[in-house]
């Protein structure tokens, strides 16, 4: 059950073995007309080492010929294979990439960076793997198909004996197979827990060199103990697959010498026993290869799990369209009777928001303030549309904003929020690029950062700057955009003083003169003057403060 479910991506009514299915037919009969040349050029080495040559030149056609055709099936197989795997990469890629970017972003919260980045970067390429080798491998198996057909016609008896060690030997690799999937399955949940750990040692450097006993925590561990358990399991499985692997290649010399005594036992011709032989040593290296196709298919197929779920989380798309243009702001924005409660966690009660109303009038600066998780980012996200409500409306001058028009409404915001992620790449405006960058450079100079990075063709020069520079510099990406609204979580938190003042006194009156309107979330009491409204966001409800 698990097998289909995994490889439902693949094989299912949508699959993407399913949309190549034409190219790979094609690559599978070239590999079939190939098996066949090779069984026929085995069929004539045996006839001339077994009975008198016939003419010269019929002989060297004939080998020629056939030789030919061979290489051409296994080449014609390789390339259209090797293309066609190399398509569904691509597809495959771009499709989770989808299925990311329409997810909806409380679903992608909750699957978390440390499971998606190696989703998206190991099993991926584990998968791309087995794309691309699984049609070669069907090539290979067709020479043993084609192979063990001939054997038939020259002694079913012998046959049988051949197809007897041949199914004993894929009982041992199935016998590894299903132990193996079950390490490396648990490698696998490992590697998870060492890719935070990884995380970990970036984004705790200061405190992990400030601190010995936390470097010891995280070395001895989280990283020794999953990097061994890793080690460990990739070793059983191994050790599995090299045993199940050399005992078949015993039987399989085992075989050879079985043949000879049988044929002999058997009094049959020299011909069908050196034939016999003869297709045995030649198909080795093609059994062979289906053989070692199994310990990766094994691995794959536990990546293969990982992408289907990560495909599956992401598989209920918001139904917000991509396309169309945002909606004016002529009056203002909404929520009324909004409410949103996050998922319970280990039997802790989830945070709820609301049930709140909130008016956002155009060209206002509103000021939210509150203590930590008291629930102002949430309400950021939700006004942003970047949460759907679960209970009330979001409303856009009176009008409820859908699911379909969801992105488009997006449209009208340019945050800085607590945990932005800074782009190398200036938004794309309907200003002449020139002008964007020269505004660009402008807005550095403005925030002092014009000594440190400069704009050229739309890229910045660097993003490697301290935490208040890059929160200034997130400001030149929101001034860049222009939008309508502007948000700001915190961002006057991280500034020097002059900096901070001149956020407040400065950048705030002249951004609404440009008729944005402003959404800030704030803890400076002293700065609250400059706001046309404060709310206070207390345990996930709203209530206004006067301004003084």
């Amino acid at each position: 059950m698990r097998d289909m479910t995994s490889l439902s991506m693949l094989l299912g009514p949508a699959g993407l073995l399913r949309r190549h299915a034409l190219a790979l037919t094609l690559a599978g009969l070239a590999g079939v007309a190939a098996s066949a040349a090779t069984v026929a050029l085995l069929a004539r080495i045996n006839a001339a080492l077994h009975r008198p040559a016939g003419p010269l030149t019929e002989m060297v056609l004939a080998f020629t010929g056939l030789g030919l055709a061979m290489l051409a099936g296994r080449a014609t197989a390789s390339a259209l294979s090797n293309r066609t795997g190399q398509a569904i990469i691509q597809e495959l890629r771009l499709m989770l990439a989808q299925r990311i970017l329409a997810a909806p972003l409380d679903a992608l919260e909750r699957y978390r960076t440390h499971r998606l980045v190696p989703v998206l970067t190991q099993d991926v390429g584990m998968v791309s793997g087995l794309c691309l080798s699984l049609p070669m491998t069907v090539v290979a198996a067709s020479v043993v198909v084609g192979c063990v057909l001939w054997l038939a016609w020259l002694s079913w008896q012998l046959a049988v004996l051949v197809l007897s060690a041949l199914a004993l030997s894929l009982a041992l690799q199935r016998w590894a197979q299903e132990r193996a999937i079950v390490r490396f399955e648990a490698a696998r949940s490992d590697e998870d827990a060492l890719h935070k750990a990884w995380r970990t040692l970036g984004d705790g450097a200061k405190e992990l060199r400030l601190s010995r006993s936390r470097r010891r925590q995280l070395l001895d561990g989280r990283i020794a103990r999953h990097a061994a358990d890793i080690a460990r399991a990739q070793v059983q499985a191994g050790d599995l697959y090299a045993l199940s692997f050399e005992a078949s290649a015993a039987l399989y010399f085992l075989l050879v010498a079985l043949v000879f005594a049988a044929a002999r036992l058997w009094q049959l011709p020299s011909e069908v026993a050196g034939g016999f032989v003869l297709a045995l040593l030649y198909m080795k290296g093609s059994l062979d290869q289906v053989l070692g196709f199994l310990p990766f298919y094994a691995r794959a197929r536990v990546a293969l799990g990982r992408v289907d779920e990560l495909g599956s989380s992401f598989s209920n798309p918001e139904s917000s369209s991509a396309e169309g243009t945002p909606p004016p702001l002529m009056h203002g924005i909404a929520l009324q009777g909004v409410r949103y409660a996050y998922e319970a966690a280990d039997g802790v009660a989830p945070f709820t928001l609301g049930p709140l109303d909130l008016q956002l009038r155009r060209g206002e600066i509103l000021f939210i303030a509150g203590d930590n998780g008291a629930g102002k980012t949430t309400l950021l996200k939700l006004l942003t549309g970047l949460y759907r409500p679960q209970q009330g409306e979001l409303l856009l001058d009176g009008r409820q904003v859908d699911d379909a028009g969801r992105d488009a409404y997006r449209q009208l915001f340019s945050p800085v929020l607590s945990d932005f992620h800074l782009f190398e790449e200036l938004p794309d405006t309907d200003a002449p690029p020139a002008e964007r960058d020269a505004a660009a450079q402008a807005a550095l100079e403005r925030l002092g950062l014009a000594h440190k990075l400069s704009v050229r063709a739309g890229r910045l020069s660097s993003t490697d700057l301290s935490t208040g520079q890059r929160k200034r510099l997130a400001m030149v990406h929101a001034w860049a955009e222009a939008r309508p609204v502007m948000v700001f979580d915190e961002w006057a938190a991280d500034q020097d003083p002059a900096f901070r003042t001149r956020f407040y006194r400065e950048f705030l009156p002249a951004l609404r003169e440009h008729g944005h309107t402003l959404v800030v979330i704030s803890h400076d009491e002293r700065y609250f003057d400059v706001a046309d409204r404060v709310l206070v966001m207390d345990g996930g409800r709203l209530q206004e403060t006067a301004v003084n």
